[in-house]
């Protein structure tokens, strides 16, 4: 089911929004938004995204489940755009993640939420800002 997680994460982070009808993290990075690891030489701005645990609770006599599970959203961006460049991104995977319902496949009902928002540090040539997040599903 973890790998229902993570689909409903990437969902959230390329769905199309409002009246326009296009996704604002995609306007800001393309389509350079991966699980786990870019390709090596990936153009920049970037987004990464990868499930730090997922945990399976029963209750109820296991007739429900819940499953809760940490991810971080890394962002780089070249240094010489300058730190609101890279702010700018992670602004917008903040408003893309923070405080929403999600659909998860296989269960009723899903919700993410921000836990620590990203600094940005400079890494020679590039920035980089990594944001936690939890995401819990549940099955009614």
């Amino acid at each position: 089911m973890s790998v229902d997680i993570m689909k409903a994460v990437y969902a959230r982070l390329v769905v199309n929004i409002g009246d326009t009808g296009t996704n604002p993290l995609k306007v800001l990075v393309g389509s350079r938004i991966h699980a786990i690891d870019a390709p090596a030489r990936t153009t920049l701005p970037l987004a990464v995204y990868t499930m730090d645990s997922v945990d399976t609770e029963s209750f109820f006599g296991a007739n429900k489940i819940r499953q809760v599970g940490n991810f971080t959203v890394t962002v780089y961006a070249k240094a010489e755009s300058g730190a609101d460049s890279i702010v700018d991104i992670e602004q917008t995977v903040f408003d893309l993640l923070d405080q929403v319902d999600v659909s998860v496949t296989n269960h009723d009902r899903g919700y993410i939420r921000n836990l620590s928002r990203g600094v940005p540090e400079l890494d020679g040539e590039i920035f980089r800002t990594d944001s936690t997040f939890e995401i819990v599903a549940a099955v009614m």
